[in-house]
């Protein structure tokens, strides 16, 4: 076996955490290493030497300090058992830490006779791995802080399937809880069962000494290569299918799923779990007038328009898509039992993919349909823009002009992602006046100068105004930095723009110089294009009656679009990105020293 201690965030306290894993050497040793997931290192960098070989996530690879080794950001290695000699047993470990490639563990799972690994180190969580968890533990988690079902990354979830680890060890959420065990296979052949996996999240090192906040975790392991094969096969009463079901294109069972109104799954409520490894069995339809079907398997940044896509490429008709944001599944609304039924033959019978992942399709039921909502008369008071709402977020605030404030947005797409918004409560450009409209313009011209000559960076703006469901919305335009990768960077973003919109079957136009104040009764996406080098602006728009039925840019456009020129698709909804509020703090205090400069406002 091969003994490990496993802590949490350090942040500094090395001579606390030290001093622990010292004592529990002692007592229940000798322990072979001790991994630290999250945030390592505080104010002071300055790392004492540690008492058992010690492995951390934070920074560049190489030798900290005497017995302090930096994996670096992502790839797999092997630990030694202290012992050494020839009869040491090695461990698999892998590890991914916030930022960077994932090329090199993509590398190491593709070599032939891959197993999984022993051990996955990530600082943050795996989106998703709240699927299948009883309501008891998300309630308990929600008293730590924890929002579960709006935790981890896409991402980490990734690597998560990709390494098959027998444990993954996250930090970051100062929060101590053990998953279920689950199988990476979801339906494992009697002659070949894949090993279970243990998700086991820990809380901030030497801070607490509450239970749910324990920060240092014991383990022993007996690696892959050793292991005899029925200890590897055998799977706890309690293993459940892989979480991570956003990422598979098995069928799964979706009985439970269909039957849930719309509104439970988007605030996170359901928990999709399957018994044991049972075969998914065709759900019956409860209701005979039901219009509805069920689609699994999207992709998580997945939007409406999207969905409608690629139902109409297999000749189904939808009056409407519903993609529940950030869950991986959505609904297809028809005017009819007979048009629902046609669509529900043709896209059993087409492969339909989007984005490289087959969807499946069944009925849901008329309880999937939305609610109608109801909105008090004065929406204004619910307004998260407005400065005077009680749901207005002002600790993201960077500065406050005569007409309009700048502040980050909540899951921003990178750190110095800023909005500018009007103070006055206005719903489209037609109801600014002239100076909220100059000072708009002006405070996106002079950000993207700040991102020119301080990052470095291009900058892409834009605007969406239509319709929308919640009945309220207050204008605002999002600024994004996009460092410099070489010449021709710009053209090949207003490029991007305007291939995207083709695909999805409506026009970005050139407009021209001068005030930009599409009508009351129209929608507009508007963009503008900084040029890093030259400081020069771009502008397309697509302005279109918002009674028309014309396609449109989606909701998540703009976003989706940027994520995928960052590298770094899993991030384009903004629930993939989300911290917590002193980390957001941390990203405000930043932007004004970095962007706006010091006393910047």
């Amino acid at each position: 076996m091969v003994k490990i201690l496993v802590c949490g965030d350090v942040e500094g306290r090395y001579a606390e955490t030290f001093k622990r894993v010292a004592k529990l050497d002692k007592k229940a040793g000798p322990f072979d290493a001790l991994f630290c997931v999250g945030a390592f290192y505080g104010a002071d960098k300055t790392v004492p030497a540690a008492p058992i070989p010690t492995y951390i996530l934070d920074g560049e690879a190489g030798e900290v300090a005497e017995n302090v080794t930096a994996l670096g950001s992502c790839g797999a290695t092997t630990i030694e058992e202290r012992k050494g000699g020839a009869g040491a047993k090695h461990l698999s470990v892998a590890f991914v830490a916030d930022e960077g490639s994932v090329k090199p563990l993509e590398d190491a799972c593709a070599t032939a006779g891959f197993m999984g690994v022993d051990v996955l180190l990530s600082c943050e969580w795996p989106r998703g791995v709240d699927v299948g968890v009883p309501d008891a533990e998300v309630e308990k988690l929600a008293e730590c802080g924890v929002r579960i079902n709006a935790a981890g990354t896409d991402r980490i979830a990734e690597c998560a399937k990709m390494t098959r680890p027998r444990y993954h060890f996250a930090g970051t959420r100062n929060a101590f809880w053990v998953r279920a065990p689950y199988r990476h296979a979801p339906k494992p052949p009697s002659t070949r069962k894949t090993h279970v996996c243990r998700f086991v999240a820990l809380g901030k090192a030497a801070l607490s000494k509450d239970p749910q906040r324990k920060w240092i975790h014991a383990v022993d392991i007996d690696p892959v290569p050793y292991a005899p094969l029925q200890a590897l096969q055998d799977e706890p009463v309690n293993c459940g299918d892989s979480p991570y079901l956003c990422f598979q294109s098995s069928e799964r069972p979706v009985e439970k799923l269909a039957k849930r109104p719309v509104e439970d799954t988007d605030r996170g409520a359901f928990r999709w779990a399957s018994v044991g490894g049972a075969q998914p069995k065709r759900r019956k339809v409860d209701e005979d007038s039901s219009t509805t079907l069920f689609v699994g398997g999207l992709p998580r940044n997945c939007d409406d328009s999207q969905l409608e896509d690629v139902a109409r490429k297999a000749d189904a008709k939808p009056s409407a898509c519903r993609c529940v944001a950030g869950k991986g599944y959505g609904f297809l609304d028809f005017a009819s039992r007979q048009d629902a039924e046609a669509a529900l033959t043709a896209l059993q019978n087409a492969d339909v993919k989007l984005g490289g992942r087959s969807l499946t399709f069944d009925w849901g039921t008329s309880s999937a349909k939305p609610k109608q909502q109801h909105y008090p008369d004065d929406a204004r008071r619910d307004c998260w823009f407005c400065l005077a709402s009680p749901g207005c977020e002002t600790h993201l605030v960077t500065g406050v002009g005569d007409t309009c404030y700048t502040c980050l947005p909540k899951g921003g797409l990178v750190d110095a992602h800023a909005l500018i918004v009007p103070i006055a409560h206005a719903s489209d450009r037609a109801s600014l006046d002239d100076a909220t409209l100059n000072e708009l313009e002006a405070t996106s011209d002079n950000l993207a100068k700040s991102f020119r000559e301080k990052l470095n960076s291009h900058a892409v703006a834009f605007e969406r105004v239509a319709d929308t469901k919640k009945g309220v919305y207050h204008i605002h335009r999002n600024i994004i930095p996009l460092p410099k990768r070489g010449s021709g960077d710009a053209s090949r973003l207003v490029s991007d723009f305007m291939d995207a919109a083709q695909r999805m079957s409506f026009r970005l136009v050139p407009v021209n110089d001068g005030v930009f104040r599409p009508a009351a009764s129209d929608r507009f996406f508007v963009v503008d294009v900084y040029c890093g080098e030259t400081g020069s602006k771009k502008r397309f728009a697509c302005v279109q009656p918002k009674d028309t039925s014309q396609r449109f840019a989606g909701l998540h456009f703009g976003r989706d679009l940027l994520a995928a020129a960052l590298g770094t698709p899993g991030r384009a909804h903004w629930k993939a990105c989300e911290v917590g509020r002193s980390d957001e703090e941390r990203l405000v205090a930043a932007f004004k020293a970095k962007v706006l400069g010091e006393g910047g406002s």
